[in-house]
């Protein structure tokens, strides 16, 4: 059975020093000690996130803008059996790391996914539900990015998140479900542990609120895209499976006197993020960003310029 010593957490952050130094005080608090910590900062305009890392004791490294891409310098850099992701604005709960890697006790589990609560629910509230997941459309539900573990050797072997995916880039979400549905699709299983969870400390209202929608609604777009051009019958599942959530929740707020401007905005990034990528290159499963000359996976090119940085 994996050990905490087989694991790295990792946080990836971008300009947002006072958010991490809070994430990381939550990690140390409920992280075993033999754990690896590594903050990867994706491209900050200050050094204010390489000081609160060094502060903290943990590793630091550098990326390029894009959660995605600095997901994938995170994966390389690490050089544990397990890695496991968590974002700046989530405070992790006591024991949520022995409960993730708990399930890699099986060889069949690629992955394993935990519960996000708004900081202002309690965490003890009664919720023990533990789903294993092995069709690949059961991708979209298996889990959220502010908690999730793997095993390193897959993430490699499927080259990592899709870098034209995800918060920093237009198309601003689904980088999680991409990569859930690449590992389904592998033959191997994810399990969500609802025991295991994250609090979320920052949320956002009002036109914030709509504009983190539309951009999600955009990742979602060049996730049906992705996979109508790949495999289209399995493309049409997960577009309709998609797009019919959303209409729902629209039509049931509209029936209950409220505008669902949200979630309208997501289905309106949807097909935005399906129009700007229906011609964007594939390489196998995954976009080739403009940025990458000649088709090159940014988790080579980043990776031979990325070296773990321990702070003084």
């Amino acid at each position: 059975m994996p050990s905490p010593s087989d694991v790295t957490v990792i946080v990836c952050t971008r300009d947002r020093p006072e958010m991490l130094q809070g994430a990381l005080e939550a990690i140390h608090s409920s992280t075993p000690p033999e754990t690896s910590i590594l903050v990867v900062d994706s491209a900050s305009s200050t050094s204010e996130t390489r000081d609160v890392a060094a502060a903290a004791g943990v590793g630091y490294v550098r990326s390029g803008k894009g959660l995605s891409v600095a997901r994938n310098v995170g994966i390389t850099t690490a050089d544990r059996p397990i890695v496991i992701f968590t974002d700046d604005d989530c405070r992790p709960t006591e024991g949520w790391v022995e409960k993730l890697i708990a399930h890699f006790d099986e060889d069949a589990v690629s992955a394993a996914t935990g519960r996000m609560l708004d900081h202002a629910v309690s965490a003890d509230a009664p919720y023990h539900r533990q789903t294993r997941y092995t069709r690949p459309l059961s991708g979209i539900d298996a889990g959220h990015g502010a908690v999730m573990a793997f095993r390193r050797e897959v993430l490699l072997r499927l080259g990592g998140f899709d870098d034209l995916m995800g918060a920093g880039q237009r198309m601003a979400g689904a980088e999680d479900l991409d990569i859930f549905i690449r590992i389904l699709r592998g033959g191997t299983g994810i399990v969500h542990d609802g025991t295991c969870v994250v609090l979320h400390a920052n949320t956002r209202v009002g036109d914030a609120y709509v504009a983190l929608h539309r951009g999600y609604g955009r990742g979602l777009g060049a996730l049906v895209s992705k996979w109508l051009r790949t495999d289209p019958a399995f493309g049409v599942s997960v577009g309709w499976r998609l797009s019919g959530r959303t209409i729902v929740r629209i039509a049931r707020a509209r029936l209950a006197g409220k505008r669902g401007d949200h979630d309208l905005a997501m289905l309106m990034g949807m097909i935005d993020g399906i129009r700007a990528t229906w011609r964007t290159p594939l390489i196998g499963e995954r976009f080739v960003p403009p940025w990458q000359s000649g088709g090159i996976p940014a988790l080579v090119t980043i990776a031979a310029s990325a070296a773990r940085e321990e702070p003084a």
